[in-house]
């Protein structure tokens, strides 16, 4: 089975988040909360804040880091009562109770409170208009058009055009050059993507996305060498990125290295169980491998964590197939 490159607003979401759960309940695959971690006076916060997830009396149930936006996402195991936790230097800790008993969704936003005589350079002026630190607001505007466009319309082209007009005021725009990317990844247009995620590793080195965007590209394209070592790079900034260990177990896959395809799948799920696609993958490398009774297995786990996913048609038909031979067998 063919493993497909995942949408545009699904890698979105898996680079700009920093997300992995330890557990999942059955009936709770939509469990969720959104976290935006923000400076005083701005609608954005830091990059690289670390925020974690705990349950009252559970101790710690995740962990990860805000985006350029300032945003974290997590996957709670069950319903319950949780509490957000946020630390950034220079900034004073911070916490909010989130209360999902009745709710498998929940928003939470946190203000970071400086700490008194400790100077922030991160932290953008006051002002509506300040949003990402040194974007002017005119090239911010296009790019919040562009999200826009995308997010809630699906409108591609649009969102392209918006998003390159905000490069264009601000070459060293490095969200806008990541989003950009992704679109093109979406649109599985390898070569612009390649391109964009070339300037925006140039513009920042640093950002695990920007290097596992660029690993995406290099994989669409088969170049497994190039994907592997940009993959790599976006892990030894980011090790949690549950996505960026299953698109580097796709590397392997592809370039026929089940061993090692293995070994970051399983990582991946370790990071988070309820990724469903992981489950796929895993269960074609058990496949090729012999365990047939192993890969029956994450072949029915990823249909029960997404029935009506874009693979959930082909791997039925496979589990029919090999249910059907395993029957033959006894």
């Amino acid at each position: 089975m063919r493993v497909s490159h995942a949408s545009a607003m699904f890698f979105l979401a898996a680079l700009s988040s920093i997300t992995f759960g330890q557990t999942h309940n059955p009936n709770l695959a939509g469990t969720q909360i959104s976290v935006q971690v923000r400076y005083p006076s701005s609608s954005t916060g830091p990059q690289g804040a670390s925020v974690m997830l705990e349950g009252e009396g559970a101790g710690i149930v995740a962990q990860g880091q805000t985006d350029g936006m300032g945003k974290a996402m997590f996957h709670p195991p069950a319903l319950g009562r949780y509490v957000i936790s946020v630390r950034y230097p220079g900034f004073e800790p911070a916490s909010e109770h989130v209360d999902m008993t009745f709710s498998p969704t929940a928003h939470v936003t946190i203000i970071l409170k400086q700490i008194p005589g400790v100077v922030d350079s991160t932290m953008p002026p006051e002002g509506p208009a300040a949003g990402i630190p040194g974007v002017p607001p005119n090239a911010l505007k296009e790019f919040e058009k562009g999200q826009e466009l995308l997010k809630e319309n699906g409108d591609a082209k649009g969102s392209i055009s918006h998003l390159r007009k905000a490069i264009e005021l601000y070459k060293p725009f490095s969200q806008a050059y990541m989003v950009l990317g992704l679109v093109y990844l979406g649109q599985r247009n390898w070569q612009d993507a390649q391109k964009t995620f070339d300037q925006a590793v140039h513009v920042d080195p640093n950002s695990a996305g920007n290097h596992l965007g660029l690993g995406a590209a290099y994989n669409g394209q088969k170049n497994f060498e190039a994907a592997e070592k940009e993959l790599k790079r976006g892990l030894e900034i980011n090790p949690h990125a549950v996505e960026g260990e299953y698109e580097l177990a796709k590397t392997y896959w592809a370039a026929g290295r089940w061993e090692d395809a293995q070994s970051h799948t399983e990582k991946a799920l370790s990071l988070r169980s309820d990724f469903a696609p992981a489950h796929v993958l895993l269960g074609n490398v058990l496949l090729r491998k012999g365990d047939t009774n192993g890969a029956l297995s994450q072949f029915k786990e990823y249909l029960r964590l997404d029935p009506q996913g874009p693979m959930a048609e082909q791997t039925r038909t496979l589990v029919a197939k090999i249910e059907k031979a395993l029957a033959s067998a006894q």
